[in-house]
């Protein structure tokens, strides 16, 4: 816990601020800024299926943050779910990681949180930590409520499992807009280049209600801040259903997509799919006049760096910013491909909620920092490297 106390010692490093202009990023200079990077994923949102947490999927039983949490509580009382909770984010996430993105030509990260974060002990100051600490690196930070209140779809990387509320208990969405208002104020005047205002609202009942949860939200936010950049995801409802920002008098927004293809049958099918879909997307990105960030994709299944560099190259030759989904992954057991960029060098035990001691857990965790990883071979040049 000592190194997000750290943070004020890095604090005096101020990156150029970034604004939209037209299509584009750019920094206070006037600099197109083309944010290319990897997401922080499991860290601070921890996911069974892509970190060492033993669960049980058919129970429903440590499926997701708060189970995994309210499991380890139920059993070691908050003290000991602090400690070992603690133990967790200290070690899958430290200033090695850092230095290792901006050393592998990344230029950005996007950081996973749950609302809930704002009412944790530390939770806010432990936010300042990263986003200090990548700045340090000369990385901009985007921070991604991975997590609304309520939940914003029926996907467990909300946090909460099967809890899809936001949009039918008024109240979450008041809880929603006082969230972004504390965010707001806290990073205002930080490195966060981007506030990313819900991850995959995919549970909105239709293109309507979701579009007036965003001007909601973008709305209180703009009391305090006025300036940082907001992005909207179209929670995979098209492009097309999103709201020109002209018209809602929403400044300073760019449009997210998620890229996945899990249907795909053949490496090729990730690239065809892309090059199919990017003449529609740069006409409706024109009509609207936003930058465009792409703040998840994977090319699982049947990924690999040649396809990663080609379809990478198309995103960068749109001019679009990007964030890779994730930068380190280690199930209970077996392997997943590409999905982290970054894999254990040896297998090491997971944490058991329902049996480890908490001084199990908390020895256990130390196995997963990322000296203990390494790069998939190719895939971060396929990455960082070459045209585009």
């Amino acid at each position: 816990m000592l190194a997000i106390f750290t943070a004020t010692l890095l604090a005096a490093v101020q990156l150029p601020a970034i604004h939209t202009h037209g299509l584009a990023l750019e920094d206070s200079t006037g600099k197109t800024i083309q944010l290319k990077g990897v997401n922080l994923g499991g860290w601070l949102v921890e996911e069974p299926w892509m970190t060492p947490f033993v669960s049980k999927a058919a129970e429903q039983e440590a499926s997701n943050h708060t189970a995994i949490w309210s499991l380890v509580e139920k059993r070691f009382g908050r003290p000991g779910m602090l400690r070992v909770r603690d133990a967790w984010r200290d070690n899958w996430i430290t200033k090695t990681d850092f230095d290792e993105i901006k050393a592998a030509g990344f230029n950005h990260v996007r950081i996973p949180f749950l609302v809930s974060i704002l009412d944790e002990p530390n939770g806010l100051a432990r936010l300042h930590w990263a986003v200090d600490t990548a700045a340090a690196d000369g990385l901009y930070t985007v921070l991604d409520m991975h997590g609304a209140p309520g939940g914003q779809s029926d996907e467990g990387h909300n946090g909460l499992g099967k809890s899809n509320r936001l949009w039918y208990d008024v109240q979450n969405i008041t809880l929603m807009e006082n969230a972004w208002v504390r965010l707001a104020k806290e990073f205002k005047t930080s490195n966060a280049a981007m506030f990313d205002l819900m991850n995959e609202p995919m549970g909105a009942p239709n293109p309507a209600m979701l579009a007036l949860v965003y001007d909601r939200v973008i709305r209180a936010i703009r009391t305090v801040d006025p300036d940082k950049v907001l992005l909207v995801e179209d929670g995979y409802k098209g492009f097309d259903t999103t709201v020109h920002p002209n018209l809602a008098n929403w400044t300073n927004v760019c449009y997210s997509l998620h890229f996945y293809n899990f249907d795909a049958k053949k490496v090729s099918d990730h690239v065809t799919r892309l090059d199919a879909d990017l003449p529609k997307l740069k006409d409706l990105q024109g009509y609207r006049q936003t930058p465009m960030y792409i703040g998840e994709f994977n090319l699982e299944p049947f990924a690999g760096p040649e396809v990663t560099h080609q379809f990478v190259d198309r995103l960068n030759s749109a001019g679009w910013s990007w964030a890779i989904w994730t930068w380190k992954a280690c199930p209970v057991s077996g392997t997943l491909g590409q999905w982290g960029l970054l894999r254990r060098t040896s297998p090491a035990p997971a944490l058991n909620p329902f049996l480890d001691t908490e001084s199990d857990m908390v020895e256990k965790a130390k196995a997963f920092k990322t000296e203990n990883f390494e790069a998939i071979p190719g895939l971060l040049d396929a990455l960082t490297k070459g045209s585009g």
